[in-house]
């Protein structure tokens, strides 16, 4: 058999391990709920096991085969939420050390995922649909976050704010110029509401976490200019 052959065979193989088939049963084997965001209900491969660069193999040959901007959107947006469920996931397992670290990546794929929908809108194509969809699977991953924060020790609860606040502030940022004030300011509303799953205490840090944000005119998540950070891409998945 060709060499191709065997490269095409393996890339489906690693497509495979990394990208499990999501369950169907509403409860785990341990009678826990389980949890989905949008189309996603299994993390896949989590960060402490030995085969988690795999992951990155088979997310890497998904994007080669995105051959528009908008399925390179939908793709970020899909890995950004098995990172969410990843960090619950890790978090419930007693990791949260390692959950805390894993919000850097939730971050970065979600952050690309507004990334792409604000290229899709430059090549002058229609972006309500998909600005819709960013906001309805982040009120889902803010309510995972939020979730998690209740659980965390105080060490790691930085790292699931930051997460919370910098996805917030990017689509915030992107709304703005996109659908103008009024959506953003609508969107900052329904933000807020999305919190009532956790306790009283825990709700009212996250606003007010996300409050004193607002008052940080010119900043984004990860620091720099806002054109910056919107022109800022990652070679290696563009």
């Amino acid at each position: 058999m060709s060499k191709k052959f065997f490269a095409i065979l393996a890339s489906f193989v690693i497509i495979g391990l990394a990208f499990p088939a999501s369950p169907v049963w509403a409860q785990d084997g341990a009678g826990e709920e389980d949890v989905s965001i949008g189309e996603v209900s299994d993390p896949g491969i989590l960060p402490d096991s030995p085969f988690y660069f795999v992951k990155g193999w088979g997310r890497a040959i998904r994007l080669s085969f995105a051959f528009n901007s908008q399925k390179k959107a939908e793709l970020a947006l899909r890995f950004a939420n098995e990172d969410a469920l990843a960090i619950k996931e890790l978090c419930d397992k007693g990791k949260c050390q390692l959950a805390e670290k894993h919000c850097e990546k939730f971050q970065e794929q979600f952050q690309r995922a507004v990334q792409r929908m604000e290229r899709v809108r430059e090549e002058g194509k229609d972006v309500e649909a998909l600005i819709e969809k960013l906001k309805e699977n982040h009120f889902r991953q803010q309510q995972v976050l939020a979730s998690v924060l209740e659980k965390v020790p105080e060490q790691a609860e930085e790292g699931i704010l930051n997460a919370i606040e910098n996805s917030s502030f990017d689509l915030e940022n992107a709304i703005e110029r996109i659908q103008g004030k009024q959506k953003m300011e609508q969107y900052q509303e329904e933000l807020n509401l999305q919190f009532s799953n956790v306790g009283e205490e825990t709700r009212i840090r996250i606003q007010e976490r996300l409050e004193a944000r607002h008052h940080k005119p010119g900043e984004i998540s990860g620091g720099g200019s806002q054109e910056q950070k919107h022109n800022q891409g990652n070679p290696s998945e563009e």
